[in-house]
């Protein structure tokens, strides 16, 4: 508790956490307003899934965009990603205007600015332990994670109504002016402790790339965590997009009950990340994980066994829970295990590893859905959770992942 009063009491914090929290708003007004673009305009969603896949691609680019996080100043390279941001959204209100916003146009653009959202990733998970220190890093990131749920939330709350206001445009300029406030609030922040680059001029980015999965690989505690959350994460997939089909074709109920399915997994999220910082104090952390886990595959069978609206969302929001828990856990753990001249890499290659079990699941949705049936892929998906579950069992304690200064000639703030 004191730990919690000292972080709303922490000036740099607040501007950032509140900076970020518009920008999330942004980035989910404008997922929403892409999607209504494609659709209208194409009235395809093969047109959707082909611009929206083709920029997922930029994602796994985290992999290197780590290794420039770590070279650059955190805070600077933050600051001119969200400038640029800013610049791409605004371009695309122009286009539309113009009449020039065509699908090819769009997937670029898209792929640009997830692109730079990779960078930006891999250098706010070294920036945040600088502005809060520490001591208050576990209760900051909770923070954060609960932000970014409800940031969510109040993107699927007001995009509508915007939508209809102005169109997909005036979600475009939102977005842009969000980046805009994003970067200001990090203009006004300074880091509470002050991080030291590796600055090597014989190190190119293959070999410093080499290095950060060398780092990875000498951690008993990831090398057991990264094929564990991959597997999972494939297994998650029916729920990220199946929730339509299960609304539609389970439960036979329309686009409000679709709503409703989203806010109860948000509302779990958020619920889930504050409680997290309590329990990394108090609970094992791999009895915790693995709790969660089995608690989540239950969730998803519980679904099957009963399907009716208000059971799916009350699973939906302890799957939702357990998520945020889960996810608070381990990027915090992560952190803080992670010398602060590597971070930007280790965060970098973990969340491209986590994030490449994504198509690939759902390309095998796709294809099981149809031989076994919504009601079996959902009661599949938590008992495969359930068994993944038992790889937390012993999971190796978490030792310090540090760079050997030996192989570096210079270091620079």
């Amino acid at each position: 508790m004191l730990a919690s009063r000292r972080l709303w009491k922490h000036p740099q914090f607040i501007v950032l956490i509140s900076g970020q929290w518009v920008s999330q708003v942004g980035n989910a007004l404008f997922l929403m307003g892409v999607s209504w673009f494609i659709l209208s305009t194409t009235h395809n969603r093969t047109d959707l899934g082909y611009v929206l896949g083709t920029a997922g691609i930029a994602g796994l680019m985290g992999i290197v965009s780590g290794v420039f996080a770590d070279r650059w100043n955190h805070r600077r390279t933050l600051v001119l990603t969200d400038w640029l941001r800013a610049v791409l959204s605004v371009s695309l209100v122009a286009l539309f205007w113009f009449h020039d916003l065509h699908l090819v146009l769009l997937a670029v653009i898209l792929f640009l600015l997830n692109l730079l959202e990779t960078l930006f990733n891999a250098a706010e998970m070294a920036y945040l332990p600088e502005v809060t220190g520490q001591d208050l890093y576990p209760e900051a990131n909770s923070v954060n994670q609960s932000s970014s749920a409800l940031s969510q939330l109040v993107g699927l709350g007001t995009g509508g109504w915007l939508l209809a206001l102005g169109g997909p445009s005036l979600l475009f300029l939102l977005n842009g002016i969000s980046f805009g406030v994003s970067a200001l609030s990090l203009l006004i922040t300074r880091p509470n402790t002050r991080s030291m680059q590796y600055v090597s001029s014989h190190h190119r980015i293959r070999e410093d790339l080499i290095e950060g999965l060398q780092i990875i690989w000498q951690s008993a505690f990831l090398r057991r965590l990264i094929p564990l959350t991959i597997a999972i994460n494939f297994v998650l997939t029916p729920i990220s997009i199946m929730d339509v089909a299960w609304v539609r074709q389970i439960l036979h109920r329309g686009a409000v009950s679709y709503g409703f399915f989203s806010v109860a997994f948000l509302i779990g999220v958020i619920v889930g990340s504050f409680f997290a910082s309590s329990l990394h104090k108090n609970w094992e952390m791999s009895k915790t994980i693995m709790g969660s886990f089995v608690v989540l595959g239950t969730a998803f069978v519980s679904m099957t066994l009963y399907p009716r609206l208000w059971a799916s969302l009350l699973c939906l929001l302890l799957a939702g829970i357990t998520v945020g828990i889960i996810n608070t856990l381990l990027s915090t753990q992560i952190v803080l295990m992670t010398a602060p001249e590597v971070r930007g890499r280790i965060g970098g290659i973990v969340s491209t590893g986590m994030s490449m079990a994504t198509p690939l699941g759902e390309i095998f949705v796709g294809w099981a859905s149809g031989v076994l049936g919504l009601i079996w892929l959902f009661r599949l998906a938590g008992l495969l959770i359930m068994a993944l579950a038992s790889g937390f069992i012993g999971l190796p304690t978490p030792q310090p992942l540090e760079i050997d200064p030996s192989s570096h000639r210079d270091l620079s703030p």
